[in-house]
Parts: structure tokens; sequence; C-alpha cells
């Protein structure tokens, strides 16, 4: 019965913090989604093709292109022809970059709002059981990309990141196995 009663709290966290984060960006910034997502994936990655944003964002191919040009339209990124032309990478511009950190901005306030209720002792308990609930959601490189796709990497160290080690966990075994 305890466990069904954290699995509800934690599904209740979960979504009225996502609502709160999303609201937050969409009062800051004007975006909504798939746009601010999209956003922070490339200011992380700093190129990606339609492909990789569509896999990323967990989108059809269709969806990602119009995401892409609603982008470019509003000037957040420039589309160039990639190694073949069939793909398109994508990079930010200035005013791309400008909104990442709007985005960011107002995710870190809309999360800081809620984790000033804590004392300093519970946001040091609460770290590692975030770290290890992380890690447990970063189960295939996908998801070791997605789970992070609006953080900040700068408040983050990228070394002690559950899911950051899990990506180069899988780039490693990737690489080994061919």
């Amino acid at each position: 019965m305890k466990k069904q009663r954290l699995n509800n709290l934690l599904g209740a966290l979960a979504l009225a913090l996502n609502d709160r984060v999303e609201d937050a960006i969409a009062r800051e910034t004007g975006l909504h989604g798939s746009i601010a997502d999209a956003l922070v994936l490339l200011s992380q990655a700093h190129t990606l093709t339609i492909d990789a944003l569509a896999r990323q964002l967990m989108l059809v191919h269709s969806s990602a292109v119009r995401l892409a040009e609603r982008m470019a339209q509003e000037g957040l990124v420039a589309r160039e022809p990639g190694e073949d032309r069939r793909t398109v990478v994508l990079t930010l511009t200035e005013a791309g970059h400008d909104a990442v950190q709007q985005v960011l901005g107002a995710r870190g306030t809309a999360i800081a709002d809620l984790t000033r209720t804590l004392t300093a002792e519970q946001c040091g308990q609460l770290m590692p059981i975030c770290e290890q609930l992380i890690g447990a959601l970063a189960d295939d490189m996908q998801n070791a990309i997605r789970v992070c796709r609006l953080c900040d990497e700068d408040a983050c160290d990228l070394r002690r990141c559950p899911s950051e080690r899990a990506y180069r966990r899988f780039v490693a075994e990737r690489d080994t196995t061919g």
C-alpha cells in the first residue's frame, strides 16, 4: 500500500512540476512544448539533423519537419544542407541562443520556487534519490538524451549526471560492438 501511495505521489509531483515548468516557459518566452525542447536540445548538441530531432523528441518525421520550419520562420534556427541532399541540419541562431537562455531561466525559476520549500537537509537527501531515478530512466541511448532535454547543463556537473554517464556508456558499448 505504501508503494502505491509513493507511486501516486511521484506521478502527481511529476505531472504538476511539468505543468508548472511548461506554463512558466510559455509565459516568459511565448514558446510551447516541442519548440522549447528542441531549442535546448540544439544548444546541447550544437547541430542536429531533423531525423535526430524527431527521434529525440519522439516525433514522426513530418512533425519534426514542421517544427523545424516553424523555428526557422521565427528566426530561432538556421537550416542547412547536410552530408547528402536529403539531410537537413539545424543550428541555433543568435535569437535561438537567446530563447534558450529564456527557456532555461523560466524552467529554473519554476523549479526553484518549489524547491525553496525544502530545507538544506531535505535537498541533500533528495539529490541522490533524483540521481538514482534519473539513472533508471536513462535506460537506452535515446532516453539518456531525452530525459535531460530541458536541463541546464551549466548547472549540472556532467561528470556526475546519471543521464550523461548512461549516454557515454551506451556510446562506448556501441563503439566496441561496432
